[in-house]
């Protein structure tokens, strides 16, 4: 079984190829946020590096977000285009999830550690959600959803071990530390399609597939613009 796999909620857009559970092929960006110029030339680069047409994939698989609102358009609105054309059938993959993966190659991520992907959402918020991974896949602990720190943190509190990830870290390490006193560990981890592929293959082995028509973004809130537009009709 063959996954193409596309990353773009976050400032960097990466491709990966899977076969059965084996990455073969990957491209990682290096420009933030460039991922309408990139993302096309990356595809065709990982489908050139393992010897395929997007005909001969099983499945596209895409990080539906939660993240950035216009890197999900882009990686949604690709996935989209690319079963269309192929026929292929589109595979969405949580965000959140899939960045919990990867936060099990973190060294202070042991078994009974609770594993806490941060989006940084804006307005003080995050997009984030608590997990363990059993057989190296997240199962949720903490419901992913919009946050602010201080009511994520409160439904973190009774576990001892915490490992926080994502760029929600970056804008937020300190307040997050200023709520506990040890029991804490931080990884410069973010989003990337190896495990959108990995994750990505299991979601459609369990018959968790659409048509390019039923492939759907997951923003976890309204984009601003359509937030202010309907503050201003309730007005």
């Amino acid at each position: 079984m063959h996954i193409l796999a596309i990353e773009t909620t976050g400032a960097y857009a990466s491709v990966a190829l899977a076969e059965d559970d084996k990455i073969i092929a990957k491209v990682e960006g290096h420009d933030r946020f460039s991922h309408l110029q990139n993302l096309t030339p990356q595809i065709s680069q990982v489908l050139g590096e393992g010897g395929l047409s997007i005909g001969d994939v099983d499945a596209i698989a895409v990080s539906q977000g939660p993240g950035s609102f216009t890197g999900i358009r882009i990686g949604v609105s690709t996935a989209r285009a690319l079963g269309q054309v192929s026929g292929r059938l589109c595979v969405p993959v949580p965000t959140l999830e899939a960045l919990a993966m990867r936060g099990g190659q973190a060294a202070d991520a042991k078994a009974d550690t609770l594993i806490c992907p941060i989006l940084d959402a804006r307005r003080s918020q995050v997009y984030g959600g608590g997990y363990f991974l059993e057989d190296g896949f997240p199962v949720e602990k903490v419901k992913a959803g919009p946050y602010t720190m201080e009511e994520f943190m409160d439904l973190v509190a009774e576990y001892d071990s915490v490992l926080f990830l994502g760029d929600g870290v970056d804008a937020y390490r300190e307040k997050i530390e200023s709520f506990r006193n040890g029991g804490l560990a931080f990884a410069p981890l973010y989003q990337d399609a190896e495990q959108v592929a990995v994750l990505g293959k299991r979601i459609f082995e369990r018959g968790i597939s659409f048509s390019y028509e039923g492939l759907k973004p997951e923003y976890m809130r309204l984009p601003e613009a359509e937030r202010k537009l309907r503050e201003k009709q309730g007005k």
